[in-house]
């Protein structure tokens, strides 16, 4: 990953995280007892929306086994929000599993971004070398079986012609 590819990915990654905040913000407006008025649901759902459209373009960019942001369970998450007045009607069990999923997805985009600042800095994590070729070590393994045998093979004649 070039240093264009690695600015472009934080900014994506802080924006992703950004609106992840504000779909918390949501969610907890909608788990009170306020009243939300009709802005407040468009703006939801365009929040929605837009951390859908960035969930998707991170999950493109970035490998998700190097950099785990939990694309599927955000994404869960978001297919279940309908709207703020949706989260009201949860069962307090579900409310809270909710909150937890949001939580576990917000600590996992931290990391994230995180990660990113840090390659963004001019870390360069370490090449990981392929899997040694165990060809050298095997053969060198029966060398040694073969020279141990022949000098037991000629301390054995050594000694049979001194006692003959």
């Amino acid at each position: 990953m070039n240093q264009k590819e690695i600015t472009e990915n934080l900014t994506l990654a802080q924006t992703l995280l950004e609106q992840w905040l504000r779909f918390r913000q949501y969610y907890l407006k909608g788990i009170s007892e306020e009243p939300i008025s009709p802005e407040e649901e468009t703006q939801f759902l365009e929040t929605t929306s837009t951390v859908a459209q960035n969930v998707r373009k991170l999950a493109q960019r970035v490998d998700e086994k190097q950099h785990p942001f939990k694309a599927k369970e955000i994404s869960a998450l978001l297919k279940g929000s309908i709207s703020i007045a949706n989260f009201r009607n949860l069962p307090e069990t579900d409310q809270k599993a909710f909150y937890k999923q949001w939580h576990e997805c917000q600590v996992y985009l931290s990391r994230t971004v995180g990660a990113f600042k840090f390659l963004h800095e001019g870390y360069r994590p370490p090449v990981k070398k392929g899997a040694k070729k165990k060809s050298g070590g095997g053969n060198m393994k029966m060398i040694m079986i073969i020279v141990i045998a022949i000098l037991v093979a000629a301390g054995g004649y050594y000694v049979w012609q001194e006692v003959i």
